[in-house]
């Protein structure tokens, strides 16, 4: 397999690539539907509709269209009615990936520091890869409440980039979807998908990405780290306990951005 050469640092996607939404998003959604009496949808086609945050997952739901649009009005009143079945679903169905644990757990004792950007907001994402038990794997948790732009454009790979103090050449994109790649490439950075993600019903293959993986257990023996950070000595080890991004000022956020992920 190809490897993967002067990666200094890692940025994970979350839904699609690290967990499985699936389960939680599909209740979300039925709970929705059932709060603005309308009929459930099929979870199949829900699957396809995944990938860019919930209010486009709203609005493509209830135009039962990829490019659809609903009114603010509209969107407004089921993005509350799903927030109230996600948020209220306790313990979460959504689990890791087979695989994941392993990749972390390699990731880490090779001493390369990780980060999670994701359309969740950061005190939701936070909360779920506590519970999953991973969160102290990522040096920074960032979600949508702090940047401006959508997690999968290319701001999101220079804040992580910058926050890990890394070139974004030597930062490694790893994501489900065509959007990841399209990101990573427009910066220079190596990116890596997998087949099992979100990718509107498309091979991942098609986009392109520099690898693809049906497992994240084999990234680790994948990559080469940059020689001049074997010069320097270890990589900044992962801290015990994930520093979580501070969110923008309110006067930049999207509308919308009391959403759990968008």
């Amino acid at each position: 397999m190809k490897k993967l050469e002067n990666v200094s640092a890692v940025c994970f996607d979350l839904d699609g690539t690290l967990a499985d939404p699936f389960d939680d998003l599909v209740d979300a959604i039925s709970g929705m539907l059932k709060g603005l009496d309308l009929p459930p949808e099929d979870p199949n086609t829900i699957k396809d509709w995944i990938g860019d945050g919930a209010d486009l997952l709203i609005h493509r739901v209830l135009t039962r269209q990829i490019n659809g649009r609903v009114s603010d009005a509209v969107l407004n009143q089921a993005r509350t009615l799903f927030l109230s079945s996600y948020l209220g679903k306790k313990p979460p169905k959504t689990r890791l990936y087979p695989g994941v644990l392993e990749c972390l757990k390699g990731l880490a004792r090779r001493q390369l520091p990780m980060i999670c950007t994701t359309h969740m907001q950061t005190v939701h994402a936070n909360s779920l890869l506590k519970a999953l038990g991973v969160s102290h794997f990522f040096t920074r948790i960032v979600g949508a409440d702090a940047i401006a732009a959508l997690q999968s454009g290319p701001d999101a790979i220079y804040e992580a980039a910058a926050i890990l103090r890394v070139a974004p050449t030597e930062l490694l994109v790893v994501g489900d979807a065509v959007n990841d790649v399209q990101a990573a490439r427009s910066v220079g950075s190596p990116v890596v998908c997998v087949t099992y993600g979100y990718n509107y019903g498309t091979e991942i293959e098609k986009a392109r990405p520099d690898l693809t993986l049906d497992t994240l257990a084999t990234l680790p023996n994948i990559i080469e780290k940059p020689m001049h950070s074997r010069e320097q000595g270890p990589a900044t080890t992962v801290p015990s306990h994930p520093v979580i991004a501070s969110p923008l000022p309110s006067h930049t956020l999207r509308r919308g951005s009391d959403a759990p992920f968008r």
